[in-house]
């Protein structure tokens, strides 16, 4: 049961209006919400494989110096004895990783005066060009380096938590229709410690509906997202992933059950950017039936989602499945290397193959509503080629009690354990 805060509905007395109505409602809810912990883990290092230009660009600039002049303009290395890294296709070790370190140091210090070439040769001992030269090499040395090492910090273990799950919100709605039958509306929130207001705007007519705001995309709006359960959402695990969720202007078309969407994000100049849906829903020998489909492109990926729900009674099914190609195979390329002067300054490293797997999103859910009492629960994989499945579950319930209801849910989220409960009030 909804109440408004001021009042259930204002007329506005508008030029060329034939009547305009503003709802205000609020929403509220307290409870708590427990998550379970994480154990510690431990620092990893990942050493990547040295390809042909790491290879190359790495030993010519650690070359063997002849004098502290050849030092200081062409190579990072004070010693008369080459130092190279591993060989092509091997995989770098924390020696290689040291080498290069070095080098980076030699390069950043030569550029602050700090090196024994400075000393010997004067200072200052680089001209605009060559220090532009220096600085190119370090990006390039940088680079390397992340391609050769890759690090992941230690995690100190987390306790299990029970924190405090209260919150409220102010939902607007205005809509209106002039006297030619041009409907037009917005809806927005304000919500507690949230110095920002979400929402949308709308005008509809035979022509359709032109939507502008926070939409999500169109194929979203045809598809959705599974039930959820619970007092906070537990992390809506429920929900997919939208690649199109930041799209902001929208139009969309019904007749016969039938309905249309297109959307975009103006923000995006280049590139592809753009989500169509189309959405059925009917009676089906007492059941409504909704089937949707939905594709966005955005860059170089494609999303192709489908759904479909069936109700009856209390009863209402809903199973969705969503792939993203997540845009074309990189294939390998051979990169360049520095000129042994610094003549040339532009080297690029190989492109690595990256597959790009496609990413599938699959779940179900079903809810059944017993007089004041709803049941629901829900389970989602998300899968990866090459990475490991991660699975969500969640069961919950809620009781209505006139405007309060009796909340609580448990989820499983790809192994961390969620639960929360408390009431949930609306104005």
């Amino acid at each position: 049961m909804k109440h408004t805060l001021l009042a259930t509905t204002a007329l506005v007395a508008m030029t060329g209006a034939a009547a305009a109505e503003l709802t205000i409602s609020a929403t509220g809810r307290v409870g708590l919400k427990m998550t379970e912990g994480s154990k510690a883990v431990d620092k990893t290092t990942t050493y990547g494989v040295i390809t042909t230009s790491v290879k190359a660009n790495a030993d010519l600039l650690n070359k063997a110096a002849v004098t502290i002049t050849a030092v200081a303009k062409d190579i990072y290395n004070i010693t008369k004895t080459a130092i190279t890294i591993g060989a092509v296709d091997a995989t770098a070790g924390a020696a290689d990783v040291e080498i290069i370190d070095l080098m980076i140091l030699e390069a950043q210090a030569r550029l602050a005066g700090g090196t024994l070439a400075e000393t010997i040769v004067g200072s200052p001992r680089f001209d605009a060009a060559e220090r532009t030269q220096i600085a190119t090499d370090i990006a390039m040395l940088q680079a390397i380096r992340a391609r050769l090492v890759t690090v992941t910090d230690a995690k100190a273990a987390v306790a299990d938590k029970t924190e405090a799950a209260n919150r409220f919100r102010i939902n607007f709605k205005a809509a209106g229709e002039t006297d030619s039958g041009i409907s037009y509306g917005l809806s927005g929130r304000a919500e507690q410690s949230d110095t920002s207001l979400t929402g949308s705007q709308y005008v509809s007519g035979a022509f359709g509906k032109i939507k502008m705001g926070d939409l999500g995309g169109a194929d979203n709006d045809a598809t959705g997202h599974l039930a959820g359960v619970g007092l906070t959402g537990l992390g809506f695990n429920e929900e997919f992933t939208y690649q199109a969720i930041d799209h902001n202007v929208g139009y969309e078309y019904s007749a016969a059950g039938l309905t249309f969407g297109y959307s975009q994000d103006t923000s995006i100049t280049e590139g592809s950017n753009s989500a169509m849906g189309l959405k059925y829903t009917g009676d089906m020998g007492g059941a409504t039936i909704s089937v949707g489909v939905g594709q966005s492109k955005m860059g170089t990926a494609t999303q192709s989602t489908f759904a479909v729900s069936a109700s009856s009674g209390g009863l209402t099914l809903k199973a969705v499945s969503s792939t993203n190609d997540n845009g074309p195979a990189v294939k390998a390329a051979t990169g360049t290397t520095r000129s042994a002067s610094g003549s040339t300054t532009a080297a690029v490293l190989d492109t690595l193959a990256v597959a790009n797997n496609d990413t599938d999103q699959t779940g179900v859910s079903i809810s059944y509503a017993m007089d004041s009492m709803t049941v629901t629960g829900f389970t989602k994989t998300v899968s990866t080629v090459g990475a490991v499945d991660k699975d969500y579950s969640g069961f919950g319930f809620a009781y209505d009690m006139g405007g309060v209801t009796l909340k609580a849910g448990v989820v499983d989220a790809n192994d961390q354990q969620l639960v929360d409960f408390g009431l949930s009030f609306s104005f």
